[in-house]
């Protein structure tokens, strides 16, 4: 048997070819996607879920098909940590430009610093060479206030007034004062969008992907037994859940909803509400 057939999603899918099962076949007992079902037969594990759910995958996959479960498991288990060991051993080298002193760079800076300070000090302002430097004050300016105009005594303007009368207006004849207006519109307040609240609490390891009604994801990760996820945006929430037998409470707007159905370790997609 040739290496890439000891893998166990090369295993798992020529059992599958040889008891005739389809992808779809499979993809629907064993509630997985056909995106996951493919990169599970392809051993591409890096578009799966947690190593975790992935054993899962493996061992109800197996299970289905009448094969030794849990050695495909161990073979799982081994490409992981090969896969880790290669990862952690990655020498790292340290190049030094040849023919270059390390100490030559820090010496340049320091001679560099030295003459732009030295440049300062010479062109600075004072008493370089005994020059004394002058500053000339601005020349005092005296403001003189502009004279009053003399005001007319009151018997002048009554006089005025009585030689020129004001003229009569006609009736409906608009006058200089505005005229009362009535009361201004209301100003209207642009309601605020309406915020929904989903809360999760689980009881055992699950990975979760939460995305809102406008398909924009709110949360994907994993949370760990005790853990609780309280998300707020604009229902409906389309939830899928990695392990759908650790969710505990599922509330939303602080009422609780009812659980979803499925073994452990089985992908479950619900609508909420």
């Amino acid at each position: 048997m040739s290496d890439e057939m000891n893998l166990p999603g090369q295993r798992l899918k020529a059992e599958r070819t040889l008891k005739g099962l389809s992808e779809q076949d499979v993809a629907a007992r064993l509630h997985l996607s056909m995106t996951y079902l493919r990169a599970l037969e392809a051993d591409d594990y890096d578009k799966l879920p947690e190593a975790a759910f992935v054993k899962g995958y493996v061992r109800n996959y197996a299970r289905l098909l009448g094969m030794p479960a849990e050695e495909l498991v161990n073979q799982f288990k081994a490409l992981v940590a090969d896969e880790q060991r290669e990862q952690l051993i990655s020498p790292v080298h340290t190049m030094h430009p040849a023919g270059r002193p390390f100490w030559l760079i820090p010496v340049l800076a320091i001679a560099i610093v030295a003459v732009i300070g030295f440049s300062w000090w010479a062109t600075r302002p004072g008493d370089a060479d005994g020059v004394q430097t002058t500053v000339e004050r601005p020349a005092e300016i005296t403001v003189v206030p502009p004279e009053e105009p003399d005001m007319p005594d009151d018997e002048a303007v009554l006089a005025a007034t009585q030689d020129n009368p004001a003229p009569e207006l006609a009736p409906g004849t608009p006058t200089g004062e505005p005229e009362p207006v009535g009361e201004p519109p209301a100003v209207v307040t642009p309601s605020e969008p309406v915020i929904d609240r989903l809360q999760i609490s689980f009881s055992a390891e699950c990975w979760v992907e939460v995305s809102d009604a406008a398909g924009e994801r709110l949360f994907q990760g994993k949370r760990n037994a005790g853990d609780a996820l309280s998300l707020r945006g604009e229902a409906p929430f389309s939830v899928t859940l990695g392990n759908a037998a650790a969710v505990t409470r599922l509330q939303f707007n602080g009422e609780t909803m009812s659980l979803p159905q499925g073994a452990p370790g089985r992908v479950v997609r619900i609508a909420v509400p």
